[in-house]
């Protein structure tokens, strides 16, 4: 089950806001006067930057030309760019912007630099969805410290440190963030934000067993996430609130809020809230005892739980992958400057570099490996599962064909017995109720509709796919000919058809003969053989 951590992580990264502005004020000016500009500063580039942010390419541009610079307003440049990559989802450029701006920051005195709390929690933002967490909390503790006002940017270092201690298993420290990052939310009356830190405290809550508490963060997570479209997080706060009301019994809050989730869920996209959904509906419906309704559900959300996890993986091994070929260059780059400086040292360097890259592919085929075996076991149980399935549908259907067999038997020995009384009986009026109720009896030999429903179904879990194919195939055959084929397919004898039936046996190879004329065979073997083979 995802957790309401990880919603809030998600909307954090969608709510990062980089609004602080620089105290200096200036003069708008015009984007083609600056972009013919060919001599253009440090400071104009930077004031062009925070005016002009959709012109990031000429920025970009523009900025190589200070690659060397070790200033405030260069570094600014940097984190202005990130941010604006950021807004982009151009996460990996962005990061780069983010270290040329942390090289210079790193040498400075940042408690005079303006943007510092901003650029911290920008880079521990990045460092947490790393899971460089203890490199994430150092950031934004630094940034806590530069006496930030109480902002949503506050806010978010404070969210985002209790994220950081929940993952690093620190449970006291990440409720205190939480509940100082809920207090200074509920000051500035930021709705989203307290909606976000509910459902991170309701969930704090509930796995520490305090049910109570956890329902009434939950609760207001829930309407707060409604009243502000937050649908994933909406998804997530009534799917807990279903499971609680569940063990409790409450099942007219569970059915007043199954009846939201449902509305919500054609506007969900993002596969783990998907997988969420469908586990909550696999509880919802085995509570009911809905077995068929849990199974299929239970089944989507195995799909959809395979697609987040690999979506999952595929993130990680990709910020893996970057982070690797990222540290690759910055190490490339640092041994050209080295090499400038020292020559002597180049061949550490390059020592060094090497054991990063076996290091990582040593590291990145231990995962393979380790993925390749989990994935291998849990086949493996897959495969016994199903044949667990498939051995208990047989047995099933085994009894139903059993206790069909013994009402036949039964009626066909009603109707002997009253064959014989019949002939020892000269009452025309009792003869005649006699072969009414005769009528009756021959009326209940055959299959039932319901005894054939229960069949098929059970059928269909043993041979899938066989009624459709023998119909889609043969359209012209009767229902009581597809019977004869799926009797067939189970390797039933002609006695053993007779009594399923409740018809003779010579009934039986009279229907297998026009079975094969419809389907023009000319021997019963080669019926098995095509029916064997459908």
């Amino acid at each position: 089950m995802l957790t309401v951590f990880k919603i809030a992580t998600i909307q954090l990264l969608a709510s990062v806001c980089f609004s602080q502005e620089n105290p200096e004020t200036f003069n708008s000016q015009s984007i083609n006067t600056i972009t013919t500009n060919q001599d253009i500063s440090e400071k104009e580039l930077l004031k062009f930057v925070k005016e002009n942010n959709k012109e990031i390419d000429f920025v970009i541009e523009k900025a190589e030309s200070f690659k060397t610079s070790r200033s405030i307003e260069y570094a600014e440049i940097c984190f202005r760019i990130a941010e604006v990559l950021t807004d982009e989802n151009k996460l990996y450029q962005a990061y780069e912007y983010l270290d040329r701006a942390s090289t210079i920051l790193e040498k400075k005195d940042v408690s005079k630099i303006h943007f510092a709390s901003e650029f911290y929690k920008t880079k521990g933002t990045y460092f947490y969805n790393f899971r460089r967490y203890e490199e994430s909390k150092a950031l934004l503790l630094k940034g806590l410290g530069l006496d930030v006002e109480e902002s949503s940017l506050k806010i978010t270092m404070l969210n985002t440190l209790g994220l950081i201690y929940n993952r690093i298993h620190s449970s006291d420290s990440s409720l205190y963030y939480f509940n100082k990052a809920l207090n200074l939310a509920t000051k500035l009356n930021n709705n989203d934000w307290v909606g976000v830190i509910n459902g991170n405290l309701g969930y704090y809550y509930y796995l520490n067993d305090d049910i109570e508490k956890a329902r009434d963060y939950l609760v207001l997570d829930k309407e707060l996430s409604l009243k502000n479209s937050q649908t994933e997080s909406a998804v997530h706060a009534i799917s807990m609130l279903i499971e609680l009301d569940l063990k409790e019994g409450n099942l007219e809050m569970v059915d007043s809020n199954m009846a939201i989730l449902d509305s919500l869920f054609p506007i969900v996209t993002n596969y783990s809230t998907i997988k969420q959904y469908y586990y909550t509906k696999t509880i919802y419906w085995e509570s009911l005892e809905e077995y068929e309704k849990a199974y299929v559900a239970y089944r989507q959300g195995v799909m959809y739980n395979d697609s987040s996890v690999l979506e999952y993986d595929e993130t990680n091994l990709q910020n893996m992958i970057f982070q690797i070929e990222f540290q690759k260059k910055r190490n490339e780059s640092d041994l050209i400057l080295e090499k400038e400086k020292r020559t002597g040292q180049f061949y550490y360097g390059i020592a060094a570099l090497l054991s990063i890259i076996t290091l990582a592919c040593i590291f990145i085929i231990y995962q393979m490996r380790k993925r390749k075996k989990s994935e291998h076991k849990i086949l493996e149980l897959e495969k016994d599962k199903i044949q667990s399935e498939l051995k208990q549908n047989e047995l099933e259907l085994k009894r139903i064909l059993k206790n069909l067999v013994e009402k036949n038997e039964i009626i066909d020995a009603l109707n002997r017995e009253i064959d014989k009384t019949e002939k020892s009986n000269e009452d025309a009026q009792l003869q005649k109720e006699q072969k009414v109720i005769f009528e009756k009896i021959n009326s209940f030999t055959l299959l039932t509709e319901s005894d054939l429903l229960e069949f098929k179904r059970l059928f269909d879990k043993i041979h899938p796919n066989f009624y459709n194919s023998l119909t889609d195939k043969y359209e012209d055959l009767t229902k009581s000919e597809v019977r004869l084929g799926m009797l067939i397919r189970l390797n039933l004898t002609s006695l053993e058809m007779s009594l399923i039936l409740g018809i003779s046996q010579d009934s039986v190879r009279k229907a297998n003969l026009r079975l094969r004329k419809k389907l023009e065979i000319d021997s019963q073997k080669e019926l098995v053989q095509v029916i064997k083979m459908i």
